[in-house]
């Protein structure tokens, strides 16, 4: 029995070393880990892998280092760093290719007629006459009296029969039923009237009258009638929206209605009048007191009439029309920010750290090496020094405007960056450079049929169009979508080898916690079994 026990121990042992020289093979096998699996399933039991490394000094720490260690988790590693790397880059094209559009839209602005032509306005007596200006108005002052406003046609009622008095409740019905016919300078429009209103309700049907005229185009379009009521001590007061001595309004009926509410032969009317007014000597009238035919461009509003001087005469008021270069200022100012939010984009991405010789602390920008950012950087800040002189595609002569833009206060540092001086910018645009020049200078287009485009800004839209913008003729969707296409693909391809991967470093994982709980276990197994045997001949002895 004694033998018996003996061998049992000893083929124990024998496989428990069996099993730990197999432990290299199994550990760099990368093909056959689901296979090894098989009869040591069991070792996986929860009490076995506390036991784990009880014998062997193998613990999970020693076999996740194993693991680390592997040439899968290397390569593992070095996808992820791939991963991060290519999400790092796409984030960074991301950003340059926003920045990209935002400097396109400042460009645009540039190219904007409003920037350069926009007119700044004032008036020496707002109580007399305002001004405005659109871009096309000329500069100039001008000398403005006003003897006279326009005024509108009124129709003054008596009290309606109904009423009787001044004072008498105005919310009681007037009992009528009736039509009355409303004619202005816009047409002629009829309202029925019935026994349950009131005065305030037939002024206020009145206000809501409407006809149907036709437009340039021929087309039918509901217009207000253009006639306004009120009530005024129970007297309807009709008023004619528009101004001027011709345009009348009239109120009739053939059924005694227009009698009854008091607009008939007790009404009185009062005509209305042109505006009479004079600019630098030229007499001149309006209908209206908002004025758009006297000065070319500009809106003059009138608001009162001039003060007398001490002889008789009209005082003067000036209208002043100057360029407002807030707007073109502005728009300079705009782009060389957006410019500059672009070039410190590229400047920090392509950055090449040579503050030290050690490759693992250079802090390098993302795209260090990546040729479309550094070109883009570079072609940028060559337009940025341009003179904005141009070639005509057709005649091949040169286009210049005779400005630059160091003369705009624009300049460029070793870096790229663009600084603007405003104060010579001011002086550019106010002096004898004259707008024209300058809008020149930074966008002109000739041609009608085909449209050529020069100036300034030409070269950067089409740079910006080149890494912004799909080609269609060259079946790209430009430089940096591509990028950004090209980056996701890799990163999606890389994402499903590290899925392969942790599945395969999983498995190996398992079967080398398996494996070494499986020794563990021969070896606490055999252990038990020999201190059996001891206690055998220990037994033995004393019973001798």
């Amino acid at each position: 029995m004694a033998t018996s026990s003996i061998s049992a121990a000893t083929s124990s042992t024998f496989s428990a070393a069996t099993a730990t020289s197999n432990l290299n093979k199994s550990t760099t096998d990368t093909d056959k880990t689901t296979s090894s699996k098989s009869s040591l399933t069991k070792a996986s039991d929860a009490g076995i892998k506390n036991n784990l490394g009880k014998y062997t000094g193998v613990t999970l720490d020693v076999i996740d280092q194993l693991i680390e260690a592997d040439p899968l988790s290397t390569r593992k590693s070095s996808d992820e760093d791939l991963i991060k790397n290519l999400n790092e880059q796409s984030t960074a094209w991301k950003n340059i290719s926003a920045s990209l559009s935002d400097l396109k839209t400042a460009l645009n602005y540039l190219k904007d007629d409003d920037q350069y032509y926009t007119k700044a306005t004032s008036s020496s007596n707002q109580s007399v006459a305002t001004i405005s200006a659109s871009t096309a108005s000329g500069i100039g002052s001008y000398s403005i009296k006003v003897s006279q406003l326009a005024t509108s046609m009124k129709i003054y009622g008596g009290v309606p029969a109904a009423l009787g008095t001044t004072d008498a409740d105005s919310s009681q019905k007037l009992n009528l039923t009736g039509s009355l016919n409303l004619t202005s300078s816009v047409g002629t429009a009829t309202l029925n009237i019935n026994d349950s209103q009131n005065i305030n309700d037939i002024a206020t049907a009145i206000n809501k009258l409407t006809v149907t005229v036709q437009d340039d185009k021929g087309k039918d379009v509901v217009k207000s009638l253009g006639i306004t009521a009120t009530v005024v001590a129970n007297h309807l007061v009709l008023n004619s929206v528009a101004t001027g001595k011709d345009n009348t309004i009239s109120v009739s009926s053939t059924d005694g209605t227009a009698d009854s509410l008091g607009l008939g032969s007790q009404a009185h009317s009062v005509a209305g009048q042109d505006a009479v007014y004079n600019i630098d000597g030229y007499d001149l009238t309006s209908a209206s007191n908002t004025i758009t035919n006297a000065i070319n461009g500009a809106t003059v509003t009138l608001t009162g009439l001039s003060a007398k001087e001490a002889d008789g005469t009209l005082a003067d008021t000036t209208l002043n029309v100057t360029h407002d270069t807030t707007y073109l200022e502005a728009a300079v100012e705009n782009f060389v920010n957006k410019y500059n939010a672009t070039m410190k984009y590229l400047n920090d991405y392509t950055k090449i750290d040579t503050s030290t010789d050690n490759l693992d602390e250079k802090q390098n920008g993302v795209l260090e090496d990546d040729s479309a950012a550094s070109r883009l950087k570079s072609e940028l800040a060559h337009l940025a020094i341009s003179l904005g002189v141009d070639t005509d595609s057709k005649t091949g002569q040169k286009i210049d405007t005779g400005m630059t833009s160091s003369k705009l206060g624009l300049s460029v540092d070793r870096d790229g960056i663009m600084s603007i001086d405003t104060e010579k910018l001011a002086k550019a645009i106010d002096n004898g450079n004259g707008i024209e020049t300058i809008k020149n200078f930074f966008y002109n287009a000739t041609g009608r049929i085909s449209k050529e485009e020069h100036g300034y800004v030409t070269g950067f839209l089409e740079t910006i169009k080149t890494y912004n913008e799909p080609d269609y003729v060259k079946n790209t969707k430009g430089i940096i979508n591509d990028k950004l296409e090209m980056n996701a693909k890799q990163i999606k391809e890389l994402n499903s080898d590290v899925t392969d991967l942790e599945t395969r470093l999983a498995e190996k994982r398992e079967n080398l916690i398996n494996q070494y709980s499986a020794v563990d276990a021969a070896m606490e197994k055999a252990e038990a079994m020999l201190k059996q045997i001891d206690d055998w001949f220990k037994t033995d002895d004393n019973n001798k």
